[in-house]
């Protein structure tokens, strides 16, 4: 899917996270990240600031999948799945999510984890929204 190869869309696609976004020039790739910014290059000691990382990918398949840790609101990190599916007409688009640490598990606690799968959901409605305007 071309729009989870495209770094300038990753905002536009993933809920909750700044719209002040850069991501690595090799995105999607294991490894790469996302990271705030603000229109300055970080300086010395702050160029490796790992408060700046918004997602880091964990693992890219080019033809199905897409992991990546994202960190959550609460300071936390979230692990999230995207999922692709091909089927005649369009695809199916699935997406999870994982908490990774104590204060991301708050999100997924009670009456948050309906929240919790509404944004998996929204995610999954953005992802189709942006693949069908690039369509010809």
């Amino acid at each position: 899917m071309a729009v989870l190869q495209d770094p300038a869309l990753f905002a536009d696609w993933m809920v909750a996270v700044p719209s002040e976004i850069r991501a690595d020039p090799n995105w999607p790739r294991k490894g790469s990240v996302v990271q705030r910014y603000d229109g300055r290059e970080p300086r010395m000691r702050h160029a490796e600031n790992r408060h700046l990382t918004v997602a880091l990918v964990e693992r890219w398949r080019p033809e199905d999948e897409l992991i990546l840790r994202l960190r959550s609101g609460l300071g936390g990190w979230v692990r999230i799945w995207v999922r692709v599916q091909p089927r005649p007409g369009g695809a199916l688009i699935e997406v999870q999510a994982e908490p990774l640490t104590a204060t991301a598990r708050l999100r997924f606690t009670g009456a948050s984890r309906g929240r919790a799968e509404e944004r998996c959901a929204q995610v999954a409605e953005r992802l189709i929204e942006l693949a069908a305007k690039e369509e010809p």
